[in-house]
């Protein structure tokens, strides 16, 4: 995952400045004061670094950074995968900072927060600089960097699986009552409840059928006398059913003469049908009826029954019925409440050894992993001018977690006799960021950071180790795309590609510019670095020598 192209708009000193860039080793040098810097922090916002408004150019209303990045296939479970499908291969990412203090930030066109952007440029890009917060000294980081390292990741899988089950069975065993006075209680209010509700048997729709019984039983000398009436006016001799079946017999007879009539006589044989069936309906639901007191009686009780379990166990009889079924089910489950604390109990033991065997295993993986990583790490030392076995790692034990029973940490001893410090708190930030370069050396194959810049790493670095320092940064590029600020001519010998950063003034504005330098304008800059502006022939020579000697 390369950046390809930084566009940069009104920070700082720059106005506009638009680089291509590609994979393998870029180096920027030029006069101090130039904006060397800010081409790292226009990569910092792109990552989600936090913005000031200082970083505003004056009489802008923002400053404006585009980072264009080549994305390789990922997978679909991949957290970037879906940002990297909507950018058809590309993360394109743009970062605003208002002098109103505003900042907005956007990867492939969607809004993120700068947190989230932090989040994906944690992925895409770290920086090296001594004053930047870098990732290498947090212990989480540390701590993947090494098991990165040793290839542990079959082994952290099995203890986080395993400290994955130990706390199932822990969270289990926490929701058993443990209180013997309140376990009797819930077990006899569950028990009462269950009693209660299969005792009532309530049917899910009961009670609205009793409403409905009890309503017509209160009017139903009324609806007797109705329905009686409308029977009649069916039934009886003149009524509707009588007239209808004349009005059947007469089209009948029409239809005789004339096929037109048949279907109205079909109309009316269907109505006089209807008129029988209508009176048969009315007289067998007036029938149903019930005037019998005792009758009433019974059904206004058993209706207060289910509204008295409506009231205890929920808004309505299905709810009810819901209740008991899952308060049958708590109360079977607390009345065997002992076999399963038991039961837990034995398979917390055995899970948590299951665990501890895993942490375990880790450990001593992580021990062998760490003395190899040291003993690598100490070799790439005194080429970039540190004191050889000045790094160490610290294994201590932790309380075991998903990722293991060990805290990790990286220690530095800058001077001989003194004791090792942890990485996180050496003072030089030239030590720290020529140690991270040597780490990073050690443990390429290991990080998955596709873009590492370093600002200025060589400051208090001579001569002598200068060269060493840029062979590290050019086989650090075989893994990662490099963007280096540097300020030795040994260093930028190794370079790939070199950019050179200037200003220029016109009417009372500086502005910052960049350029791309071919193979004579590398030379022409080598040589200035050398022997500074209006360099000889002698410092032409060296710079070619220079060049020769790391092409080879």
């Amino acid at each position: 995952m390369a950046l390809r192209e930084l566009t940069v708009e009104n920070l700082a000193v720059v106005e506009r400045v638009r680089l291509s860039l590609a994979p393998g080793l870029t180096v920027l040098t030029g006069e101090t004061g130039a904006g060397k810097s800010l081409v790292v922090d226009a990569v910092a916002l792109a990552l989600g670094a936090r913005a000031s408004t200082d970083l505003v150019r004056s009489g802008a209303d923002a400053a404006r950074v585009e980072a264009v990045f080549d994305a390789p296939p990922l997978d679909a479970d991949d957290p970037m995968a879906d940002v990297v499908a909507v950018g058809e291969g590309s993360v394109i990412v743009r970062r605003e900072v208002g002098a109103d203090g505003r900042s907005v930030a956007r990867l492939n066109d969607r809004t993120v927060t700068v947190g989230g952007l932090a989040s994906v440029g944690s992925r895409l890009g770290e920086i090296h600089g001594q004053h930047e917060q870098q990732r290498l000294l947090e212990p989480a980081r540390q701590l993947a960097l090494l098991d990165g390292f040793g290839g542990h990741a079959a082994l952290l899988t099995e203890v986080a699986d395993a400290h994955r089950a130990w706390r199932a069975t822990v969270a289990a065993a926490a929701e058993l009552l443990t209180d013997a006075h309140e376990l009797a209680r819930r077990v006899e209010l569950l028990r009462h409840q269950v009693d209660e509700i299969s005792t009532g048997a309530p049917r899910p729709g009961e009670d609205a059928e009793l409403e409905a019984q009890l309503r017509a039983a209160e009017h139903g000398e009324t609806i007797a006398r109705a329905a009686d009436e409308a029977v009649r006016a069916l039934r009886e001799e003149g009524g509707a059913g009588e007239a209808l079946g004349a009005v059947e017999r007469g089209l009948t007879t029409a239809a005789a003469h004339d096929e037109r009539f048949a279907a109205l006589a079909d109309r009316a044989a269907g109505l006089s049908a209807e008129a029988v069936e209508l009176a048969r309906d009315v007289a067998a639901v007036a029938e149903g009826v019930d005037l019998d007191p005792a009758s009433r009686a019974t059904a206004e009780e058993r209706l207060s029954l289910l509204y008295d379990l409506r009231r205890k166990y929920g808004d309505s009889l299905e709810a009810v019925v819901a209740f008991g079924e899952q308060a049958a089910s708590d109360l079977e489950r607390l009345e065997h409440q002992e076999a399963d604390r038991e039961r837990l109990r034995a398979e917390e033991v055995e899970r948590r050894t299951a665990l501890e065997a895993a942490a375990d295993q880790l450990r001593e993986a992580r021990r062998d992993a760490a003395d190899r990583l040291v003993t690598a790490v100490n070799g790439e030392l005194p080429p970039v001018g540190l004191p050889a076995e000045a790094f160490g790692v610290a294994l201590e034990p932790a309380e075991i977690g998903p990722s293991g029973g060990d805290r990790v940490t990286f220690t530095f001893a800058p001077n001989p006799g003194e004791p090792p410090r942890p990485l996180s708190r050496i003072a030089s930030g030239g030590e720290a960021s020529r140690l991270s370069l040597a780490l990073e050396v050690v443990l390429a194959a290991a990080d998955d950071t596709a873009l590492l810049v370093f600002d200025e790493i060589d400051a208090g670095v001579g001569g002598r180790n200068a060269s060493a320092l840029g062979e590290r940064l050019h086989d650090l590029s075989q893994y990662h795309q490099v963007l280096c600020v540097t300020h030795l001519p040994q260093v930028a010998a190794w370079a790939d590609a070199h950019l050179v950063v200037g200003k220029r003034v016109e009417g009372e504005r500086t502005t910052t510019e960049v350029r791309v330098l071919d193979a004579d304008g590398r030379t022409a800059e080598l040589a200035a670095m050398l022997a500074g502006e209006g360099a000889g022939e002698e410092a032409q020579a060296a710079a070619e020598a220079l060049l020769r000697g790391a092409a080879t």
